[in-house]
């Protein structure tokens, strides 16, 4: 009884957590109390959680344990975690059943009479065990990269097959979605390198057809020119992002004074900020010290203050930001840009994506920037965070 209910509040609580990204906390249904602690405080938990000093156990590092509690006993199970953010879910049940301990002895003493009954019993057991397996085996024999549609049926007990069942459920929807974000990905890289080849192999085949005057030649040499640094930008990018994984970044990682990088960054966007008469001001500037790679810190300032100043009209401003605090980096940008709606904010930092082609038809860049924010971000164990409205501007935290 004890580890039914173990593993039915282990269950609940990684329900729990798989929906706190994309659901608001009061709309998770769960079967029991729950409360979400962020950085050992509470941020929320349901009415019927009356469980007192969570923080407190949670410090104990014990993921199940039970408590004596009005008068009957209590089981809470927490479920610690890193993302999405520093925290853990504690779940708890009223009212279990201690006494199977008593049901071990009673088995032991009638030992010969239940041995019989067991017998007649392991049968439906085995069949019962082995039937959601033997599910597993026919579905994992289906799947394949063109096909992820078969599930299998969750039992009706809360038990470690039930566990297992939607784990790899889980499993296949998350191939599922890697399979296609890598099939748009290929198909996004083909598009952006296919276009520019077709100028450059349009031009050499007109400027072959026929003697050209000196200046014709010209003309052809400086746009074949343009399309191959485009080419050179879309691979430096994704090798910048290819770059890098969390087993090698440490080793970049040295000493970096982010003010001096964060200056350096101003300095090279100033002039195109001034071009276009925006203003450049930064508003907060104190001491910020870290342990990390300069390139990709550098890449985060750079695609941040090139997309502001990109995506900002003349005559706007730009606020910029950085400070430490409690050894924490933050860094935010703040535009009087033309905003990014919020059905599109969850798809910026996915590669090769733009808000609206035809609206950025105009302005460089292949949707790769905020893409390298991102994973330099990441590989920093770092957190990014991106409000917007339309037509009033754009606004960006980054926490290091």
């Amino acid at each position: 009884m004890i580890e039914t209910t173990k593993n039915g509040l282990y269950s609940q609580s990684f329900y729990i957590k798989e929906h706190l990204s994309t659901t608001k906390f009061s709309d998770i249904h769960a079967k029991f109390p729950f409360a979400i602690v962020k950085n050992s405080q509470t941020i929320y938990k349901t009415k019927e959680f009356d469980f007192k000093g969570i923080e407190k156990i949670i410090h104990k590092k014990k993921p199940f344990s039970t408590v004596e509690r009005k008068g009957s006993q209590t089981a809470l199970y927490v479920l610690e975690f890193k993302k999405p953010f520093d925290g853990a879910i504690a779940v708890f049940k009223d009212d279990i059943d201690e006494g199977f301990e008593n049901v071990i002895t009673i088995i032991i003493a009638l030992e010969s009479i239940l041995f019989l009954l067991f017998i007649l019993l392991a049968n439906k057991m085995v069949n019962k065990i082995l039937k959601p397996i033997q599910n597993i085996s026919t579905v994992a024999k289906d799947i394949s990269i063109h096909n992820f549609q078969n599930k299998i049926p969750l039992t009706e007990s809360e038990d470690e097959i039930r566990n297992l069942i939607d784990t790899f459920n889980t499993m296949v929807d998350r191939l599922k979605d890697g399979v296609e974000k890598l099939d748009r990905f290929n198909s996004d890289v083909s598009h952006e390198l296919k276009t520019p080849l077709t100028v450059i192999n349009g031009k050499i085949e007109l400027a072959l057809k026929k003697d050209r005057d000196r200046a014709y030649y010209k003309e052809s040499l400086n746009m074949i020119q343009s399309e191959s640094h485009k080419i050179q930008k879309i691979v430096e990018e994704l090798l910048q992002l290819s770059k890098y994984s969390k087993e090698n970044i440490v080793q970049s990682f040295v000493p970096c004074d982010l003010n001096a990088i964060l200056l350096g960054t101003v300095d090279q966007y100033l002039p195109k900020a001034l071009a276009k008469n925006i203003d450049l001001e930064i508003i907060r500037f104190e001491k910020a010290t870290k342990n990390a790679s300069p390139e990709l810190i550098n890449a985060i300032f750079s695609n941040l203050i090139d997309n502001a100043v990109k995506y900002t009209s003349p005559g706007k401003n730009i606020h910029i930001s950085l400070w430490q605090e409690r050894k924490m980096i933050h860094f935010i940008i703040q535009d009087e840009g033309i905003g990014i709606a919020q059905k599109n904010l969850s798809k910026i930092t996915d590669r090769f994506y733009r808000v609206d082609e035809s609206r950025n038809k105009e302005t460089e860049g292949f949707g790769l920037g905020l893409s390298i924010v991102k994973n330099s971000i990441e590989l920093h164990k770092g957190e990014l965070y991106i409000t917007s409205k339309l037509d009033i501007g754009t606004t960006v935290e980054v926490i290091l």
